[in-house]
């Protein structure tokens, strides 16, 4: 009896003994749970775009600022007083290295100007953003491009110093251009002028350098007589700054220009038709006329013949005069003393130019003291 209960004793030890292994036995194998490590991000961007992983930052010019920041954050949280490296590449592939730490708002921040006096800026310009937290290397980058779009050019013509677009035969043509970036000239720049005659025939190819004022200028006469000169010409000037090609064309004509005489009095009626002025009477009028041909020069040894209408209606005419070298005739009458004369005088130039009649007229008034 007491053998059976001393094996049923240890009958129940042995299976106590054995579930209490099992307990120890399944605590010593079954995993221990680890704290999740936190995420550490890195991104960098511009003013003009970046954010988010490997996005551009955008375009710019020369002469722009460029504000690169980097944001740094672990498991969310924005992190201060870490450094950040900014590897910066050019577009001529030098590179340079900025350090920056986070402030208060997990940024760094660092400003690159794009000045053209300190090397190539023309292109595209890759970022590098690296920083090391907690042992765990984070990095980011970025392309922004660099190209002009701001620079331009303006092309004008001019006539003894005045701007013009009509031009006779033989008359000098002043080409100007003047290039700007951002509304400022740029010197020192060369330019490329061509102009080609009304038949389309190159006429100059020529290359000049702007000067202080961001100006550059050509010029040359109209070849008369000529087959080439009459009818539209036309010019272009062409010019590259900081990568961006510019280039301006304009038209101007050349054309003849009618014969033509004017008459006129010491007091005016310079111009077609026009008034001579008042006069008193028996006071002096000096008539003048003057002769010029197509191409504006006034003509010498031309016959001109003056014609008075009185206010009375009385006509006279005086023989013809001939203009001297400046192309110029003069002749001088006297208004009567007589109060009968008072009203308007009517003047009449008249020449015959190479078969062509060319007549103007201009009116006076004779006044009362």
């Amino acid at each position: 009896m007491n053998s059976k209960i001393e094996v049923i004793l240890a009958s129940m030890l042995a299976i106590g003994l054995a579930l209490g292994l099992g307990t120890v036995s399944y605590g010593l194998f079954v995993e221990t749970p680890t704290p999740t490590k936190l995420q550490t991000v890195l991104d960098v961007f511009t003013q003009k775009g970046g954010i988010g992983i490997n996005v551009s930052g955008g375009d710019f010019e020369p002469f722009d600022d460029v504000y690169l920041d980097a944001y740094l954050t672990q498991g969310g949280i924005k992190l201060e007083n870490c450094t950040v490296t900014f590897s910066i590449q050019r577009p001529d592939g030098t590179s340079t290295l900025r350090l920056a730490s986070t402030n208060d708002s997990g940024l760094a921040e660092t400003e690159l100007s794009l000045l053209p006096s300190e090397g190539q800026v023309i292109g595209t310009w890759h970022v590098l953003a690296n920083a090391t937290v907690d042992n765990q290397a984070v990095s980011d980058s970025l392309d922004f491009k660099c190209e002009s779009q701001s620079a331009q050019i303006n092309l004008f013509s001019e006539s003894n110093g005045v701007p013009s677009i009509s031009f006779l035969p033989n008359e000098t043509v002043l080409l100007e251009a003047q290039l700007l970036y951002k509304n400022a000239s740029i010197a020192g720049t060369p330019v490329t002028f061509y102009a080609e005659t009304a038949n389309d025939t190159e006429f100059i190819l020529q290359n000049v350098t702007t000067n202080s004022l961001g100006t550059a200028n050509v010029t040359f006469r109209i070849p008369w007589p000529s087959d080439l000169s009459l009818g539209i010409w036309k010019a272009s000037a062409a010019s590259e700054v900081y990568g961006q090609a510019l280039n301006a064309t304009m038209s101007f004509g050349c054309s003849l220009q009618p014969q033509v005489i004017d008459v006129f009095t010491q007091k005016g009626g310079v111009g077609p038709n026009c008034s001579g002025g008042s006069f008193a009477l028996n006071e002096t009028v000096v008539l003048y006329a003057e002769v010029r041909d197509e191409l504006n020069q006034t003509v010498p040894n031309q016959p001109v013949g003056f014609y008075i209408k009185e206010p009375n209606g009385t006509d006279f005419a005086y023989l013809a005069q001939t203009t001297n070298s400046s192309g110029i005739v003069s002749v001088t009458i006297r208004v009567p003393p007589d109060p009968a004369y008072i009203g308007t005088f009517e003047v009449y130039a008249r020449t015959q130019y190479y078969g062509i009649v060319l007549l103007d007229t201009l009116t006076f008034v004779a006044t009362q003291d």
